[in-house]
């Protein structure tokens, strides 16, 4: 008898734990995904400190959400190399939320793709970074260069609608710097253009054109912005999104995003994940040793080198002022450069335009949970 009742308990947990529904995270797999890896690598800390934790079911691959003793969601974990690739799998329907760039999430709904952005993650961590043989060492320096010059310099950056790019311009604008770039409309007087900028696809290959010296300079994220620096002999001149007039500072980097329909069909387990995500920027931003390991153990990179850009990236799932600006101002700079399709050139305030984007509902009774445990 106690062997049958023992076989009936057991079955009755394998069949409660197969109607757990199940959930696929894309991520690029970089250090910007950071807080999903402490949750991964730490939880102990997390049932301790939250109450809210991941049991690894497959490293890296599979994962079950707890709160408390209830398991509530099964986690599937896809790592892509790179921000495009998180984004078709979301498309797809491979993927039910993905965690990459902003600026990859902002360019599909120009495209008209049904994806938005429903929480924060990581801020910007964009840099000017230029090749050994420019003499510059600060932004006033790297002008006077470049306006010395008798050919034009030749500046790379990745993706068309690139938010490190946009910046970029406007600073030039700002120092009156005439520039001539690849994005169509935006060309304003390519023969006496100072300045080239160039638009690659990926980040080895904009890392391998500046360490080869066919770019003066490049628009770099970290912690390739480090690694370009620490390896390769290039110089970091500063961020982008504060240069002059600093319309972008600390504007998104990397975000969680869904497609609208798996907003509308999974909207409470995508919510139990990104309560599960503002708890672990908590613990990110609080637990940096901790973190930097997670890091390093995940990626299999340095702590000599992941240290440097891991001091200065801020994880946050709140949509404070800078996130919600952040995307307006892109948006604005676009619109400013005929960069905008017509369908979406008409919102004349930052509230009308967001609601394209960035969808709110899931994020704000998921930050009211994480803020209860957080302060327990």
């Amino acid at each position: 008898m106690r062997t049958s009742a023992a076989i009936a308990a057991l079955l009755l947990l394998v069949t409660a734990a197969w109607c757990v529904p199940s959930l696929t995270i894309a991520y690029h797999h970089d250090d910007h995904a950071a807080p999903l890896f402490d949750a991964c690598s730490y939880p102990r800390d997390f049932r301790a400190r939250y109450g809210l934790y991941l049991k690894q079911v497959s490293e890296r691959a599979s994962y079950s959400l707890f709160d408390g003793r209830q398991n509530t969601l099964s986690l599937r974990l896809a790592y892509c190399d790179t921000d495009s690739a998180v984004l078709a799998a979301l498309l797809s329907g491979g993927a039910q939320v993905g965690i990459l760039s902003s600026g990859e999430v902002l360019a599909a709904v120009l495209r008209g793709q049904s994806v938005r952005i429903v929480a924060p993650l990581q801020g910007t961590g964009d840099l000017l970074v230029v090749n050994p043989s420019v003499p510059a060492a600060d932004w006033k320096e790297f002008v006077a260069w470049v306006r010395a010059r008798p050919q034009a310099t030749t500046i790379g950056y990745i993706g068309p609608y690139s938010m490190a790019a946009l910046e970029f311009m406007q600073a030039l604008e700002y120092e009156n710097v005439r520039y001539v770039t690849a994005i169509p409309g935006l060309n304003s007087n390519p023969e006496s253009a100072k300045v080239r900028l160039v638009r690659t696809d990926d980040r080895a290959t904009l890392a391998a054109e500046l360490s080869s010296g066919r770019f003066d300079a490049a628009l770099l994220e970290e912690p390739i912005a480090t690694w370009m620096s620490v390896l390769r002999g290039c110089r970091e001149i500063g961020r982008t999104d504060i240069l002059p007039p600093g319309r972008f500072e600390d504007r998104p980097g990397t975000v969680i995003a869904a497609t609208d329909s798996a907003i509308r069909s999974r909207n409470g387990d995508i919510g139990r994940f990104l309560e599960l995500m503002a708890v672990a920027t908590h613990y990110a931003n609080n637990r940096t040793r901790n973190t930097l390991a997670a890091v390093c153990n995940w990626l299999g990179t340095s702590p000599g080198l992941e240290s440097i850009p891991l001091a200065g990236m801020g994880f946050s799932s709140r949509p404070d002022v800078a996130f919600t600006t952040g995307i307006w101002n892109w948006y604005f700079a676009l619109r400013l450069r005929n960069a905008v399709p017509q369908s979406l050139a008409g919102f004349m305030e930052e509230k009308d335009w967001l609601g394209v984007p960035y969808d709110s509902l899931l994020l704000m009774p998921a930050l009211e949970r994480a803020g209860a445990r957080i302060i327990k």
